[in-house]
């Protein structure tokens, strides 16, 4: 029997994907902040001995360093990171979050958390972890980068 459209696997990961992304942009929204700039900051408060360039937050988020561009000048401008020349490179700039951008950082996690929460409601733990592995290794076969937080085997 065929598999139909509406269950292959790509359509079901697209229609989750979407509705995830509506809800936490809707979750966001009350904060001004975007998923770029959420991923931005997330990723910036788990470097502890420095910044990373624009081009690198782009990577780790899923987006161009155009739109990772915009997303930092947003945010600079708000006071949430500090953008400055990197110590050894001096044609990259660096990426700091400060301490405005680690408490706003923190209420979007738990705007968010709902959402997160809704989205695996119905799977237990051992489903959960599972779901999640299964996830991971979808992405390494379609040489996805994992975010900086993910361990490489999942």
């Amino acid at each position: 029997m065929a598999v139909q459209p509406t269950t292959r696997f790509p359509y079901l990961v697209w229609m989750l994907s979407n509705t995830l992304n509506q809800r936490i942009e809707r979750a966001l929204r009350p904060l001004g902040l975007t998923q770029a700039q959420l991923a931005a900051l997330a990723q910036l408060s788990l470097e502890s001995g420095g910044g990373l360039s624009g081009a690198e937050l782009g990577r780790r988020a899923g987006v161009t360093p155009q739109a990772m561009s915009a997303s930092l000048a947003s945010l600079e401008k708000r006071g949430l990171v500090l953008r400055g020349p990197h110590p050894t490179h001096g044609r990259v700039i660096e990426v700091r979050i400060t301490e405005a951008g680690r408490e706003l950082l923190e209420r979007a996690k738990a705007c968010t958390e709902p959402v997160h929460e809704r989205a695996v409601a119905l799977l237990d733990g051992e489903e959960q972890g599972e779901l999640r592995r299964l996830l991971l290794r979808t992405m390494a076969a379609l040489d996805i980068p994992y975010p900086r937080d993910v361990p490489e085997g999942g």
